[in-house]
């Protein structure tokens, strides 16, 4: 996922250099959906995946400020399990770039030793291929449920 993290804020940087009159317009929160594919490491489990998503949730997302919400789903029903989405709302393009560089603090904080810090990302990149999509969406306020 860390890697992930590098590609999609090189995209979201890249949206930053199109015009603000064209952005100012629009209206309702960002939305980022950003799909990703598991695998299973050697000795690997779903409980051991698990945990490691839910620390880095602990220690970093739900402590970072400008993430309205977050939400993770796995495939469920059929035999291809490996889609996983990865969804997380901020008020705004400026919120985007701003979680980002609020995660990299965050995760500095959450595992201040380099080098565990580095094992810990090394075991959880390990669940999931080194792939990914992103996209953004805008979410219409008036026609939302809260």
């Amino acid at each position: 996922m860390k890697k992930n993290l590098l590609w999609a804020l090189l995209a979201f940087a890249f949206l930053s250099f199109l015009p603000a009159a064209g952005l100012a317009q629009l209206t309702g929160n960002v939305v980022n959906v950003q799909a990703l594919k598991t695998k299973w490491p050697d000795k690997g489990t779903m409980a051991q995946r698990d945990s490691l998503v839910s620390l880095y949730v602990e220690n970093v997302i739900r402590k970072n400020e400008h993430i309205l919400s977050h939400r993770e789903y796995t495939h469920f029903f059929t035999a291809s399990n490996q889609d996983y989405l990865v969804i997380e709302e901020y008020k705004d393009m400026a919120g985007v770039e701003a979680s980002f560089l609020r995660n990299t603090e965050l995760e500095k904080l959450g595992w201040p030793d380099e080098a565990k810090r580095k094992a810990y990302f090394d075991l959880l990149d390990s669940y999931f291929e080194n792939w990914h999509g992103d996209a953004l969406y805008r979410t219409n306020a008036k026609l939302s449920k809260n």
